[in-house]
């Protein structure tokens, strides 16, 4: 049987920390409320917090760990939520367990029988996607594509092709500081008339998002050195 109080919510951070009004009164009231935290990053989960509403006592909240560099510990997930304990996911930046880690807590609250509450905020990935201009009926996100030649040249290759013969976009994205490179393979292997959308600092003052075909982008590439983005390719 479902317990009532055993909720465990889905918390999506700032994509800028330069625009930080974005969240509604109601959100804000909820998550200042929750004591018991599963984060990507502690530091800027407190920041993010203090950023909320200064009122809140960090000391008085519980963070627990959850990454791409150890296993959440699952032992203590379980004792919060059934000890009627309400317990929020928070990422570094942007919404959980979209293109970030969170998915293994979801799926054992799941089986726990707690309800999973996923609330309002930014996802870079649908806002890309939905300033993009491309097919948002059918979408496939790889990830992270290879970094080293020539698997990431094929991966290209072989997204641009479904592409072409299905019609569904094809999203992907990099770390910041290799954002460049990325670009410059992409607009080296894929066909001139090809789609390509690039968007960086999605919600922050140096917001740039622009659609245009890989002819076009030859003519001028943007430097996107440690900026965050996410990159499209649609027809």
């Amino acid at each position: 049987m479902e317990n009532k109080l055993s909720h465990l919510y889905i918390i999506p951070s700032f994509l800028s920390t330069e625009n930080t009004h974005i969240f509604p009164e109601s959100f804000i009231k909820k998550v200042i409320s929750i004591r018991h935290f599963f984060v990507e990053n502690e530091r800027s989960a407190r920041r993010f917090l203090k950023t909320l509403d200064k009122s809140v006592v960090i000391d008085n909240i519980r963070f627990m760990p959850v990454n791409d560099q150890e296993n959440p510990d699952l032992n203590t997930f379980k004792e919060w939520l059934t000890q009627e304990k309400e317990v929020g996911i928070i990422s570094e930046a942007g919404y959980p367990c979209v293109a970030d880690p969170g998915n293994i807590l979801i799926k054992a609250a799941h089986q726990l029988g707690a309800k999973v509450i996923p609330l309002v905020g930014p996802n870079a990935m649908i806002m890309a996607l939905a300033a993009s201009g491309f097919n948002g009926q059918r979408f496939a996100f790889s990830g992270y594509l290879p970094v080293k030649m020539p698997a990431r040249v094929k991966t290209l290759k072989e997204l641009e092709k479904k592409l072409m013969h299905t019609g569904e976009t094809q999203i992907f994205m990099e770390t910041p500081y290799r954002n460049n490179a990325l670009i410059k393979d992409v607009i080296e292997n894929c066909m001139p008339q090809t789609l390509f959308c690039i968007a960086a600092d999605i919600t922050g003052p140096t917001e740039f998002i622009k659609t245009q075909s890989i002819k076009n982008w030859k003519q001028s590439i943007p430097d996107l050195n440690k900026r965050p983005a996410v990159f499209l390719l649609g027809k």
